[in-house]
């Protein structure tokens, strides 16, 4: 579990009923959801690439990872581009989700210790449970929920296609960058 020992803020989304959220500093932007080109011979959490700005974004449908079920995309449907670590390098990769709520401060008082039994998440997925308003939101440890092979896709989609392919691909729809309070828009 990885400690929640200050405040820091965090952007929450959904998946399916439940409510979940990743720290600000592992996202660079999030993006409405736009047409993905699938890459054979990949596994099922991978939908496939899109263009952002010029390099093969690999996409990952966090729905799949966590064991939720599927669910149609909708207009709310978004894709939260994320910045994992994987060895010593910082690798980009799109997460997609249901949709983007806001961006929320959460202290180490509000959250408790993820539950042991009783989830279908692998527990080392989750850092915490945090208790906002009324509800519960599951704090997400990005760079376990997000594997070796799906980074290693990620290196290689942003590092190893030729350009013509990469021209194909589709272009990524609007952008929020990092930062900004556009976030809301996505809603």
């Amino acid at each position: 579990m990885v400690e929640v020992n200050q405040t820091n803020e965090y952007i929450t989304f959904t998946l399916g009923e439940g409510e979940y959220a990743i720290e600000v500093t592992s996202i660079e932007s999030i993006l409405e959801y736009t047409k993905l080109t699938k890459l054979p011979g990949t596994d099922e959490t991978v939908k496939g690439v899109l263009n952002l700005r010029g390099k093969a974004l690999p996409v990952v449908d966090i729905r799949t990872i966590l064991n939720i079920e599927e669910k149609e995309i909708t207009n709310n449907t978004s894709i939260i581009v994320m910045l994992i670590k994987s060895g010593d390098k910082i690798i980009t990769i799109g997460g997609l989700v249901d949709s983007v709520k806001e961006v929320i401060e959460i202290t180490p008082e509000m959250v408790q210790g993820a539950p042991k039994v009783g989830t279908r998440i692998k527990g080392d997925f989750i850092s915490g449970i945090a208790k906002h308003k009324e509800h519960f939101i599951i704090i997400l440890d990005i760079n376990k929920v997000i594997s070796e092979e799906q980074t290693a896709i990620a290196e290689d989609g942003n590092l190893l296609l030729p350009d013509d392919v990469k021209d194909e691909l589709p272009i990524s729809g609007t952008e929020f960058e990092h930062g900004s309070n556009d976030v809301l828009e996505v809603l």
